[in-house]
């Protein structure tokens, strides 16, 4: 290996882990705001040009003075990715906005760490196609690092996006201070006879010095360098000080930042009575995973009390009719199970606020749940009423690796619960986790259930595309018969289906019977008004899977593990998604985008 080459590979390796740190750090100060999808479009591209460039300009830059620069960019990387961000979000393009983001803030830091290397001003000589093959790699290493070990790991939950940013400038700060020389040339003698030098102090004591008061003024300034985003975990209630906001809790988590804030009621003066008001909701990152009504806007039917968190604060309806749906699989009459009344065990995979699951359960319903992220079931029981579904009822994992340990555990002739009704509904962040939609994650699920049991899966899309078409077509697949309803409070004629964006839930059973459903009554709405509404009008909410279904038989639009196209396929819905949880957040979108 030449000494060029060791060169290189000790400065690239400190590059490396800096720049996976500033990839993966400014991809989470976007994806609240834009979601994962609009924001890793084009970031991966932009990053990657702008590394090659940067490997291969021609002009010649000290290495003091490119860590200069560089730490002057992290410096101010914190707020210039926060209002970007924020600034580009207000444009209302899922695409361009992150594109401009990408560009503004994204490019200079990639290039400035790629310039690092300072290959101009090596005292080697490095060609360039070696030189750009290496940034290329630089970049590359980066980005999998950022995805194969930031990105899923705990160890930065707790760490502000802001103290990853300025940690890394005082890292690059402290670098350009140990390249700065400041030895003294020692004069050509004049004489035989010289005056001795007054020792001084040496390159080494001046650096530490300068190190040591560099760190102590970079401790009191550090604190004014951060952006606005409120800490998270979040270690009180945070109310707007000018807006009608309140952030109740805010932690990283395993799906991103998941957030509970709430719309206060608004001032008594306020000439915005047509604004958002009165609710709560549950985030993560930019997907509301759901919401209730609050103060004023909560409502019962003939004096029944509300749910309450576990503050005692009166909790409403949904604010969407989505969850409400799903309880329609209390309503299937059409099984033996259903006949006769014995409806014992439901299982939720993907928790959200919990919705069908409290309901499930205050019928009487023991409850499973599954739900990858702890920090989305904790936000569940604490704001939003989710009763305790008592012991060994709840697991926080993957569903996939769940749904395999059971049927392992089935088959190895244990005893293990079988569910009467499944709901299924893990869309979040305009796309789907792909893996808990194929064929032989439904056989897997399947063992789990009674022969008769009922599934509903929640997905959104455009209904006439080919995302939908797959999961229409897997199901009928795995199930053999499917029914289908819409969340839409008005009609939804078929001529839409091409068009618009919704949300279906989808009904399937494995029983010989045609899928029907009951008549919802009194004790089905549980006080309910949205429940009343919802389940009464659910006959005219029925989805024509005949306009969305392939031929029975053609294994092309059969989702398995060896081919799956539902990720980038929903990636492509993905601008849909943002505009419709953008028109949800807009009028919050400054406040708490990041919150």
């Amino acid at each position: 290996m030449s000494s060029s080459t060791v060169w290189l590979l000790l400065k690239a390796i400190p590059v490396v882990v800096a720049l996976s740190l500033v990839i993966f750090t400014y991809e989470r100060e976007l994806v609240p705001l834009y979601g994962s999808g609009p924001t890793n479009y084009l970031l991966n591209k932009i990053g990657f040009v702008s590394a090659f460039l940067s490997s291969i300009q021609p002009f010649s830059v000290h290495i003091s003075y490119s860590l200069f620069l560089t730490a002057i960019a992290l410096t101010i990387a914190p707020n210039a990715t926060y209002w970007t961000a924020v600034w580009t979000s207000h444009m209302g393009h899922p695409l361009w906005g992150p594109a401009i983001a990408h560009v503004t803030v994204l490019a200079p830091l990639v290039s400035l760490l790629i310039g690092v290397l300072g290959w101009p001003n090596s005292k080697f000589t490095v060609a360039l196609p070696t030189r750009a093959l290496t940034g290329a790699a630089v970049y590359s290493l980066s980005y999998n690092l950022h995805r194969r070990v930031w990105a899923p790991s705990s160890l930065f939950y707790d760490v502000s996006d802001s103290n990853i940013y300025l940690n890394v400038a005082l890292l690059t700060w402290g670098a350009f201070i140990l390249t700065l020389s400041f030895s003294k040339s020692q004069p050509a003698p004049t004489s035989k006879k010289t005056r001795p030098q007054k020792a001084g102090f040496t390159d080494r004591q001046i650096k530490g010095v300068l190190l040591s008061a560099f760190a102590a003024v970079w401790r009191t300034v550090q604190p004014h360098l951060v952006n606005p985003v409120l800490p998270h975990p979040l270690p009180e209630v945070f109310t707007h000080p000018s807006y009608p906001l309140q952030i109740l809790s805010a932690e990283q988590s395993v799906t991103g930042l998941i957030t509970v804030g709430q719309w206060l009621p608004p001032p008594k003066d306020s000439d915005s009575t047509d604004q958002l008001h009165s609710a709560r909701y549950l985030r993560a990152s930019h997907s509301v995973l759901g919401g209730v009504w609050t103060h004023d806007k909560v409502q019962k039917l003939d004096d029944d009390k509300p749910l309450e968190d576990i503050y005692g604060a009166p909790l409403g309806d949904s604010i969407y009719s989505t969850f409400v749906i799903q309880e329609a699989a209390r309503l299937v009459n059409s099984t033996k199970a259903s006949k006769a009344g014995k409806v014992d065990n439901a299982l939720v995979i993907g928790l959200g606020i919990g919705t069908s699951a409290t309901s499930f359960m205050r019928h009487g319903i023991n409850t499973t749940i599954v739900e990858i992220d702890p920090a989305v079931y904790r936000a569940a029981r604490t704001w939003f009423a989710l009763p305790d579904p008592g012991p060994n009822n709840v697991y926080l994992e993957d569903a996939r690796s769940w749904a395999l340990q059971k049927k392992l555990s089935i088959d190895a002739g244990n005893k293990e619960p079988l569910y009467d009704i499944v709901v299924h509904d893990c869309f979040s962040g305009g796309g789907v986790p792909e893996h808990i939609y194929t064929f032989e994650f439904w056989n897997d699920l399947k063992s789990s259930m009674q022969k008769e049991g009922i599934i509903a899966v929640n997905f959104a899309g455009v209904l006439s595309s080919l995302s939908s078409r797959l999961v229409v077509s897997t199901l009928e697949k795995a199930f053999g018969q499917c029914r289908a309803f819409h969340d839409m409070f008005d009609e939804f004629p078929e001529e839409k289906y091409a068009t618009e964006f919704i949300n279906m839930v989808i009904f399937c059973s494995q029983s010989p019977a045609p899928l029907t459903f009951r008549n919802s009554k009194r004790s089905d709405w549980l006080g309910s008004p949205l429940r009343r509404h919802v389940l009464q009008s659910l006959n005219d909410r029925e989805v024509n899977l005949s306009l969305i279904r392939e031929t029975p038989g053609d294994e092309r639009y059969i989702i398995t593990d060896n081919n799956n196209p539902l990720g980038p396929l929903q990636e492509q819905q993905g601008a849909h998604h943002w505009e419709g949880e953008s028109s949800l957040l807009r009028s919050t979108s400054h406040h708490d985008s990041h919150f």
